[in-house]
């Protein structure tokens, strides 16, 4: 009777479409089909063996960015201060009152100004052309100016109408950049003008009031490399016709020497710009001689006696230049082993306009 039950579900179930439900109790052998959906049997004793891990999402590939090129740095335009000698000089300040009478030479019915101006306005127009930022200056200097190069222009006179020449000068204690500064001036104008150098720097021209930045505001500042231009005499003919009749020429000349010595001093160079800081000498014997040039066989143009002292302002090849104390007209050379270094102050000489 239970067999034929049995029969009878099974065919019912056919004939539904299902699959026949397991017997209770009953315990069926997995198929071929069951068997490949488990997982494989470990076999006892061997190691464990993990399931490999997904492999990860591949990293985007990053966009390059590129890198904007630096701004490229504009060198700063040097600046030059020109001075017109004796321009405006009734404008000058209070500290300055004692020169606003001082008008230079007059000779032949021309003033010094008759000269400086327009040449000093040719020179500014054409270091303008040049890349360079200069400034046109009347007698009255910025307070503490401070620039490239200072250059001051003025014309000579002189009771001799034979005397001609050009000269130039420095402060009393002349930087290494004043110093080049007035080198490339004076070849360049040699060079250019064909008039002869005068050497007779005077007292007056390295105490020119412009450079006096211990004593006045309206001066250059102390690391302003500076010189001043006498461009010839008024009183000869020869070289107050040049001056006159070729101002062209003489600014030039001037601007080639400025052009000159920013081509050939480093801007970085710091140290070239610091004035020497000499001590004041005083003789190791007696009669120790004032030369007018660095060296032996010069002209001698005066004796130290051991109560003088001799205030350097440079040195070059084993030689001082400088001026004899309470002698202030007296500028030449001393050899420096003739000297010895002492520690007195060192006095500063009064300042002229020129």
């Amino acid at each position: 009777m239970k067999r034929t039950l049995l029969l009878l579900c099974l065919l019912l179930s056919a004939c539904q479409g299902q699959a026949p439900a397991e017997p209770v109790g009953v315990v069926r052998e997995p198929s071929v089909l069951d068997q490949a959906a488990l997982p494989p049997t470990p076999t006892p004793g061997a190691p464990a063996t993990l399931a490999p891990t997904p492999a990860a999402p591949p990293e985007p590939t990053a966009v390059p960015t590129q890198t904007p090129a630096p701004t490229p740095t504009v060198p700063a335009r040097p600046r030059v201060g020109i001075q017109a000698g004796h321009w405006q000089t009734d404008q000058l300040p209070e500290e300055l009152a004692r020169f606003r009478t001082s008008t230079g030479a007059f000779v032949a019915g021309y003033s010094e100004i008759d000269v400086n101006l327009p040449i000093a306005e040719q020179v500014v127009v054409l270091l303008q052309a040049n890349g360079v930022d200069a400034d046109l200056l009347p007698a009255t200097v910025p307070v503490a100016y401070a620039a490239d190069a200072f250059v001051a222009l003025h014309a000579d006179g002189s009771p001799q109408s034979s005397t001609r020449g050009f000269k130039l000068a420095t402060p009393w204690r002349t930087s290494a950049a004043s110093q080049l500064l007035l080198e490339q001036i004076d070849a360049a104008y040699a060079e250019q003008t064909g008039l002869p150098r005068d050497g007779a720097v005077t007292f007056n021209m390295r105490g020119y009031y412009a450079f006096s930045w211990r004593r006045h505001q309206h001066a250059v500042a102390r690391t302003t490399p500076a010189v001043i231009v006498e461009m010839g005499y008024l009183s000869n003919p020869t070289d107050r016709a040049m001056l006159l009749e070729q101002p062209d020429l003489v600014a030039q000349a001037i601007t080639t020497g400025i052009l000159n010595y920013l081509a050939r001093h480093d801007p970085a160079d710091r140290a070239a710009l610091e004035p020497p800081d000499l001590a004041l000498q005083r003789p190791r014997e007696s009669g120790v001689p004032v030369h007018a040039a660095p060296q032996a066989d010069s002209a001698v143009l005066a004796e130290i006696t051991p109560e003088d002292r001799f205030m350097p302002f440079r040195e070059q090849d084993g030689w001082y230049e400088g001026v004899v104390r309470n002698q202030w007209r007296v500028v030449g050379w001393v050899r420096r082993e003739q000297l010895a270094a002492t520690n007195e102050p060192f006095p500063t000489p009064a300042p002229l306009d020129r």
